[in-house]
Formats: C-alpha cells, sequence, structure tokens
C-alpha cells in the first residue's frame, strides 16, 4: 500500500521505504539515474527506461502539462498529472487489469500550483501489441467501459501484451460525464483507426450500431480539423 510524505518542498506518494522514497527523488531531481533508453525527450514529455539501484523503471516527466497555466490554475484542485497517473495505475491494477506497478509520483508546488512533477514505474517487458491482439484489446476496453470507465489515448501502441495478455499503458483514467454511449464508442473508434485489423473483431452489430457510426464521424471530423491546423501553421512558418 502507497504511503505518502512531504520531502523538503515536494509531496511525494510511493510504494517504496521512506530512505529509498528519497534517494530516488535525489537521483532523479540531480539527473543522476542511467539512461538505458530513451522514448521521448521534447518540450512535451521526457520518457525514459532508467537504472535505480537493481531496477529499471519507466521515468515520465510530463513537462508540458508542469508548464501550461491553465493546467497550472487546475492543480489548486486537484493532484499534479504525475500523483493522477500513478493513482490511476493503482486503481485499474486494484480492479484486474494489467498495469505497470507503480513506484513513485513527486509534485513540487508553488503559491499553491504544482510548477514540477514527475512519476516512476517498474518497466514493462512486454512486447508491443500487435494487430493480432486486437480481439484481447478490445475485450479489454469493453471490460474496462462496463466498469464506467474510458482510457485515454486508446491506440494500439499504447498497449503491451505480457505473456500473451493486455498490459495497459500511457492512460489517464476518465469517468464519462455526458453521452456515455457516445464516449465509449469514440474511444473504440480511436482504436479502430490506429488498428483497422480489429474490425473484424467487433461484436455483432457493434460495426454497424449508431454510436459507433455517429462517433466515426465525429472523430473522421476532429482529424480534419487538426490536419487542416497543422497545414496553416506550415504555411504560416513558410510565409514568416
Amino acid at each position: 500500500m502507497s504511503c505518502s510524505f512531504d520531502y523538503g518542498d515536494r509531496h511525494v506518494v510511493s510504494n517504496l521505504d521512506a530512505p529509498t522514497s528519497r534517494q530516488l527523488v535525489d537521483d532523479v531531481l540531480a539527473g543522476a539515474l542511467l539512461r538505458e533508453k530513451v522514448f521521448r525527450d521534447n518540450w512535451r514529455t521526457l520518457s525514459a527506461k532508467v537504472r535505480f539501484q537493481d531496477d529499471s523503471l519507466l521515468l515520465k516527466v510530463p513537462r508540458a502539462r508542469n508548464g501550461r497555466r491553465w493546467e497550472r490554475f487546475l492543480t489548486r484542485f486537484r493532484e499534479s498529472d504525475a500523483l493522477r497517473t500513478f493513482r490511476h495505475i493503482e486503481q485499474l491494477s486494484a480492479m484486474g487489469f494489467g498495469t505497470p506497478e507503480p513506484v513513485l509520483a513527486c509534485e513540487c508546488r508553488h503559491h499553491g500550483v504544482v510548477v514540477d512533477s514527475f512519476v516512476c514505474y517498474r518497466f514493462v517487458d512486454g512486447r508491443p501489441a500487435g494487430p493480432q491482439d486486437a480481439d484481447k484489446i478490445l475485450q479489454s476496453l469493453r471490460a474496462l467501459h462496463r466498469r464506467g470507465l474510458l482510457r485515454s489515448d486508446a491506440q494500439l501502441a499504447n498497449f503491451l501484451m505480457v505473456r500473451d495478455e493486455v498490459t495497459f499503458i500511457d492512460f489517464r483514467l476518465k469517468r464519462p460525464r455526458w453521452l456515455p454511449q457516445l464516449q465509449k464508442a469514440r474511444e473504440i473508434d480511436r482504436f479502430l483507426r490506429s488498428c483497422p485489423e480489429a474490425r473484424e473483431c467487433l461484436a455483432p452489430g457493434e460495426a454497424s450500431s449508431f454510436w459507433l457510426r455517429l462517433a466515426s464521424g465525429m472523430e473522421a471530423a476532429s482529424f480534419g480539423f487538426r490536419n487542416l491546423k497543422r497545414t496553416l501553421r506550415r504555411r504560416k512558418r513558410k510565409t514568416g
């Protein structure tokens, strides 16, 4: 069971003992951890496999969320993205779904808002999910939906297979507040867009359901709008 405590100007939630937790926080802040593999290192996110003592951990620093003004403002009323990730992993694991093992999350507040945070969980040694795993992934998504929850960014790349069982990675849990059938269908549609082969695994009547057809139209419009914005930004940079 996780414990929480303050360490200097930071708040820590951890499944490690206090001395080990403090050492991990110090090593992350000092940049002293060996990076075994870097998955992403840009203005948005640092995501890297790191070595701490005898363990391989996944270190994630949500840089963009830590820096956006409106995201900071929201943390006056809620935990940081890193701490919420830690809680969501615990929650999903408690429901019996495959997840990484949460290790530690840390946040720093200034004048009541989060200005820095990071989360660590044990690195999952699994294989990337492929089209051949689509049926199992859809079953896991449906099971989550029956619990009244959504996961964020339900694309094929955000699932691993560990001993042929589905493991959720890079997710945040969400409880739909309005038209839950539509929001669940949009999540299914996002997965289908990342794995078209999964359409063959849809339940009878699911592919032609009203909610999935509506969700597909909404997602197509959303992707079209995003592509238009990217095109306009590129043109602006060229003419600027």
